[in-house]
């Protein structure tokens, strides 16, 4: 896989075939803008001491911050408006750059992430430095995707990613393993989890390709031969850059760096150029069943 440096910011065809096929876009200058003033108040907040928070959050449609220590923040109402500020100029780049895939996407969370990644000290499921792919456990996606946009704000060190082989090459050596037959048998979940959220309780109801994702993330990290051994490609991104990926498609892990900020967009499955590339697709191809509900 490769980083295709983007040179200009014209929509193009290629643009999505290179992302649907598991490769990043680079943009070697971030291609809208982000003042010093921002930069600044960045870079002197806080994570939350809480073992809940990885990162700081930025939620676009609530317009609220959570995850930031209040001990070191100054004047959150600021650091509200640097999320803000940058979630929206994201959004309103992807829309120009890619029209197609944000006419009908669900917006999500923006992140802040303050902490140097290198030697963290987090339990193996949280863990960036381990190679995997992402599900979200409190916002199944139902078989679209998750495109994710990153920006280095760090003034001098670049950010280190390892990323390995697309999601087809993964799901067609690991998905059996991982149990994909068993879950794909119930594509309509567990009945008491189905009961609960028809009854309007606050349970996350997940489709068997959600149920699937969750512990797909989890079998990558724990499987010390995958991570051992699989193919992997080096990128380091510099100070001011930014880049894209489809991060349920690219497994990837972050090796070193600190001070990114990332919004991600929930791009719908029939927005794709070749829908064939979806997790979903590759993975119903696999077992031959249906991973989303069937009523």
């Amino acid at each position: 896989m490769d980083a295709i440096t983007v040179d200009q910011t014209e929509p193009r065809e290629e643009y999505y075939q290179q992302l649907e096929q598991g490769n990043i876009l680079l943009f070697p200058r971030t291609p809208f803008a982000l003042c010093g003033d921002d930069r600044d108040v960045l870079r002197g907040t806080g994570l939350s001491n809480s073992a809940h928070h990885k990162n700081i959050a930025y939620r676009p449609t609530t317009d609220k911050v959570t995850g930031f220590d209040q001990a070191a923040v100054s004047d959150p109402e600021k650091l509200r408006c640097v999320m803000r500020a940058y979630s929206q100029r994201v959004l309103a780049f992807m829309r120009a750059f890619l029209p197609r895939y944000m006419a009908d996407c669900k917006i999500d969370f923006a992140s802040f992430r303050p902490q140097e990644e290198e030697g963290r000290d987090l339990p193996t499921k949280k863990r960036n430095d381990l190679l995997h792919v992402d599900a979200f456990p409190t916002r199944p996606t139902g078989g679209d995707l998750i495109l994710r946009v990153f920006t280095n704000v760090n003034a001098t060190r670049p950010r280190v990613w390892l990323t390995g082989d697309p999601f087809a090459t993964l799901a067609h050596r690991y998905a059996l393993d991982a149990g994909l037959p068993r879950i794909a048998a119930n594509p309509n979940g567990p009945m008491l989890t189905r009961l609960l959220h028809a009854a309007g309780l606050p349970v996350v109801h997940r489709s068997a390709y959600d149920r699937f994702m969750l512990g797909f993330h989890d079998y990558l990290k724990f499987n010390a031969d995958y991570q051992q051994n699989c193919a992997k490609y080096r990128f380091e991104f510099p100070p001011d850059s930014t880049w894209m990926v489809f991060t349920d498609i690219v497994p990837h892990a972050v090796l070193s760096g600190r001070y990114a900020l990332e919004q991600t967009v929930i791009v719908k499955r029939s927005s794709l150029a070749g829908p064939e590339h979806a997790p979903i697709a590759i993975l119903e191809s696999i077992c031959n069943r249906p991973l989303t509900a069937t009523g």
